[in-house]
């Protein structure tokens, strides 16, 4: 039961990056943060269905949910709408590769603020596994994204270090420490539990805050996302299905462990995302891709150890 975080932690990232390749298709016809509504939107039922079998097999009920954990869970949703929401303007900015390498600061941060201001407790191996798989995912990000990062070159010192992009990409990868540190100290209050129900109440309270909290921005903003659900049902319905598991993975693995080292496990959907890139988007892996890919192979191993 110890290490059962891990393979929920591959697993989860496994769904999110098929989910994400799915998005990747939908986005051709709906806009970004139209993709990235329909996920929460079509993903509530399939966690519902799921919630509803787990307490008809396992029993445990509703849970009391107290003023900690409906502020803990709301501080994760909308920290988590707000990444989303600064991911996508990032993308729209120069030098959007630099900012996507910045964004994995993440990993970091989240261990960081976890220690000191959450219920993150981290051993020496466990750090040494983190900075190993941040190490990967950084020279995975270089390879995929050398040509534009070359190009990057060309700016000033001070524009590197203070530009746009970075502060965008800086509060983005915060926003999206937050929002894991929050989620992980929601399925912390919950207990006495189990690690799956704890989780599982977790994903659909925080799923239902963002379906309200993005409905509002998508009504306001785009209400034509509205008209085009139907028209893609089939794909949209992929997608639901699959970020639900994911979700279900990643919040049932933050009720066993802390979030910093699930979040660098889950880390491993790099590897995912350039496989189906690669055999379905046909794009090509350099040689830096690989040479990361390994090296979070063997971050990821070395957590084995940890306990």
């Amino acid at each position: 039961m110890e290490l059962l975080w891990i393979p929920l932690s591959v697993f989860a990232a496994l769904m999110q990056a098929i989910r994400t390749a799915a998005q990747k298709t939908l986005s051709h016809s709906m806009s970004t943060m139209g993709t990235t509504y329909v996920r929460a939107l079509f993903g509530f039922p399939f966690i519902a269905l799921f919630l509803v079998g787990l307490l008809s097999l396992q029993g445990g009920g509703v849970p009391t949910f107290s003023r900690s954990f409906i502020l803990y869970v709301f501080g994760g949703a909308v920290s988590q709408a707000l990444a989303t929401a600064l991911l996508i303007h990032m993308f729209s900015l120069k030098s959007f590769a630099v900012g996507t390498m910045l964004t994995k600061s993440d990993i970091l941060l989240t261990a960081l603020i976890g220690s000191v201001l959450f219920s993150e407790r981290l051993s020496a191996m466990g750090w040494i596994g983190l900075l190993v798989v941040f190490a990967g995912v950084l020279l995975m990000l270089i390879g995929k994204f050398e040509g534009h990062i070359l190009a990057a070159r060309g700016t000033t010192l001070s524009s590197d270090l203070f530009g746009k992009v970075t502060r965008v990409a800086f509060i983005c990868a915060l926003m999206f420490t937050m929002s894991y540190l929050f989620f992980r100290e929601a399925t912390l209050v919950l207990q006495p539990g189990q690690f799956l129900w704890r989780g599982t109440w977790t994903v659909l309270i925080g799923t239902g805050m963002q379906i309200i909290v993005l409905g509002i921005w998508i009504l306001l903003r785009e209400p034509v996302v509205f008209s085009q659900l139907w028209p893609n049902r089939r794909i949209i319905g992929f997608i639901g299905l699959t970020s639900a598991l994911g979700s279900i993975g990643w919040f049932s693995a933050f009720a066993l462990q802390n979030a910093s080292y699930v979040r660098a496990v889950g880390q491993i959907e790099a590897i995912f995302t350039i496989a189906i890139s690669w055999c379905y988007f046909r794009e090509k892996v350099t040689g830096l891709e690989l040479l990361g890919m390994a090296t979070m192979v063997v971050g990821v191993l070395m957590f084995y150890s940890v306990y």
